[in-house]
């Protein structure tokens, strides 16, 4: 049993590059607000990545991140959980892929002070380990054929446990400096 923890955790480690992601998202209609703070355009240029943050329909945005090697486009919702300000992305399509792709939504606990933005995803570390070590306090999750990490809790479930979640729930964060 010990060898088959231990190369889990090892295969977890290997994977950092894995998602964590939700099929419910991280906010409800009353939920939602918009910060204008956060549109802008923003450099990372230790990484070499970029994220544009625009306003989009309703109190929602829209959110173009390019790195090295590819860029792409989401759909952001802004929330507030306890103290911290959550953005749910999905990520934008252009036709209807059909009812057997569900779109996910990927959560991310941002804060914006002056020209900086940082934003910390949720940690496939963390809960490949506590999937592993059967830890109590964390959202019902399973992995898929990805090996990414997809958490199955409603919504409510989850914003419950957002509101307790511990820091090593979330990956460092990245930073990003506003362009002048």
């Amino acid at each position: 049993m010990r060898v088959v923890l231990i190369a889990l955790l090892a295969a977890a480690f290997a994977s950092s590059g894995c998602l964590v992601l939700a099929l419910q998202p991280a906010y409800d209609d009353g939920s939602v607000v918009y910060d204008e703070a956060l549109t802008g355009e923003w450099v990372n240029t230790e990484d070499e990545t970029s994220a544009t943050v625009e306003r989009a329909e309703w109190r929602s945005y829209k959110v173009t991140y390019a790195d090295r090697f590819a860029t792409r486009t989401f759909h952001g919702n802004l929330t507030r959980i306890g103290t911290s300000s959550i953005l749910d992305l999905t990520e934008v399509r252009g036709a209807d892929a059909g009812p057997y792709l569900l779109p996910v939504h990927g959560i991310f606990r941002v804060t914006v002070a002056g020209d900086l933005l940082s934003a910390a995803p949720l940690d496939y570390g963390w809960f490949t380990r506590a999937m592993t070590l059967k830890t109590a306090g964390r959202p019902a999750a399973a992995v898929d054929d990805r090996r990414n990490v997809v958490i199955a809790s409603s919504t409510t479930e989850l914003r419950r446990w957002l509101t307790r979640a511990p820091d090593a729930a979330f990956s460092a964060p990245m930073t990003f400096k506003r362009k002048p």
